[in-house]
């Protein structure tokens, strides 16, 4: 199914030696998204021919444009502090919390399909602007990070919301990062 549209990008803050997450917050309006999960692929021959392929999950690269990156944002996302001016200082010693990204995606035939990116960090952003002239050009806020898989494998959850039975998982998806239901033991 083809995507039309991209919106509802919320972070939450991630605590990896309690493994929780606070509630997520809503970003400015979505631009544009490029996350590129990165896999090593190694395959073993034997008898002259390939007999067994094994693949690792590497660093997932992450790409976000949005319409403004507000200053509460900038310091979610960046582990940012403003000074007591209200002035923000970067520092090399500054510390981006571990976050989860969750947003949705417009399918062509109606629905949206929904992500959650469990574990990742953002990298301060470049300044980049262009002059008006004669006509008017936007230039996106990006911010650019790696997200890994948490320390249980899981590093990414998604759903379909015209999947029987989604309605309840798509209803609360930006109300907290997903967790699926455990199975219960007789």
């Amino acid at each position: 199914m083809a995507f039309v549209g991209l919106s509802d990008f919320h972070a939450a803050v991630y605590d990896p030696t309690l493994k929780t997450y606070e509630t997520p917050i809503k970003l400015s309006p979505a631009v544009s998204s490029n996350i590129t999960p990165n896999f090593e692929s190694v395959t073993m021959y034997g008898d002259d021919r390939a007999v067994y392929i094994e693949e690792a999950l590497g660093a997932i690269d992450f790409e976000f444009a949005t319409t403004d990156l507000t200053s509460e944002h900038y310091a979610l996302l960046l582990g940012k502090t403003k000074n007591a001016d209200g002035v923000f200082i970067d520092s090399v010693d500054d510390q981006a919390p571990y976050v989860a990204i969750l947003f949705r995606m417009k399918l062509a035939g109606g629905g949206y399909k929904y992500y959650a990116y469990y574990q990742g960090k953002f990298q301060t952003p470049g300044t980049e602007a262009t002059t008006k002239g004669e006509s008017i050009e936007f230039v996106p806020e990006t911010l650019t990070g790696s997200f890994i898989a948490r320390e249980d494998g899981k590093w990414r959850a998604h759903l379909n919301s015209n999947d029987i039975g989604a309605e309840a998982a798509a209803a609360a998806w930006f109300t907290k990062v997903y967790e699926p239901t455990p199975i219960p033991t007789p």
